[in-house]
């Protein structure tokens, strides 16, 4: 218990200094400019055993839009637009798509079914997608075309090589089955699995998953000079962005691209991420 005290005084001492970027310069720069300044990042992923046909695969990834009064359908379309720029050999949707009003769930979808991609667009539900409407927003992503891994899994074909992919509904909110998500999947070929929560990096359901995707932290979504993103403080975001390893395991969280509470972000640029996979060199040669 005092470890759990601990961490929240140290969270709410970050807020406190977070506080001070709202009477500065620096909150106009964090509201004004950086909260629209998306990043395309572009990660190589190297993965054992990857099928000859998927060297050089990109995956692009678009997390955590969040359309509401903070997030217009003006900067979703900007989202896709640029998503849709980066070459996608496959385009995947990491949550979050609205953050509490179900008006915004037909609109947002809308937006996201323009996206195209060779082999398919993929998504996952996010904690504000239960908290608004989880059905009606898998209905409406659903009927653009969008394929929605609701605690499933399929292959993405390319000639005759093949490349698991899963994706597992919010494990937050207790809506994970990790045996329909990931109990066919064949753990000594590569595979990548969708979850919007990046902490299911730590189950054991997920050894031998060779990537997951994930998003929710928008990368703590304000990170001040000498401070870091006070949010590190909570075990949520443990996995905070960017790129981990661990035995073998991948995972990458994405910034994502729209904000929550307050509409203003500093030190956590708004990213779309690309992540090109390559094949890792056979440690036996």
């Amino acid at each position: 218990m005092a470890k759990v005290d601990l961490t929240r005084r140290q969270f709410l001492r970050g807020l406190a200094a977070a506080g001070l970027v709202g009477v500065s310069a620096t909150a106009a720069y964090a509201s004004l400019f950086e909260i629209h300044d998306y990043e395309l990042t572009e990660t190589e992923i190297f993965l054992p055993e990857l099928p000859a046909a998927f060297e050089n695969f990109r995956i692009v990834q678009v997390s955590d839009v969040h359309h509401s009064s903070l997030v217009s359908l003006d900067e979703v379309r900007r989202v896709a637009e640029l998503a849709q720029g980066a070459r996608p050999d496959m385009l995947v949707l990491t949550g979050d798509y609205t953050t509490a009003r179900r008006s915004y769930i037909e609109p947002c979808a809308e937006v996201l079914g323009t996206l195209q991609a060779p082999a398919g667009v993929w998504a996952v539900l996010g904690n504000h997608d239960h908290y608004t409407d989880g059905e009606l927003t898998r209905r409406a992503l659903t009927r653009r075309g969008i394929g929605v891994l609701d605690n499933a899994h399929t292959e993405v074909t390319r000639g005759a090589d093949a490349l698991q992919l899963a994706g597992v509904d919010d494990w937050s909110w207790g809506y994970a089955d990790w045996s329909k998500a990931v109990g066919k999947l064949d753990r000594s070929r590569p595979s990548v699995l969708l979850s919007h929560e990046p902490q299911v990096f730590d189950l054991p359901e997920v050894a031998g998953i060779s990537l997951i995707l994930s998003g929710h932290t928008h990368g703590g979504q304000v990170s001040l000079p000498f401070v870091g993103a006070p949010a590190r403080f909570l075990e949520e975001f443990k996995y905070l962005r960017g790129r981990y390893e661990r035995e073998g395991q991948q995972l990458y969280v994405s910034r994502g691209t729209g904000v929550v509470g307050l509409p203003i972000r500093f030190g956590a640029r708004p990213e779309i991420a690309v992540l090109r996979l390559r094949r890792a060199p056979d440690a036996r040669a």
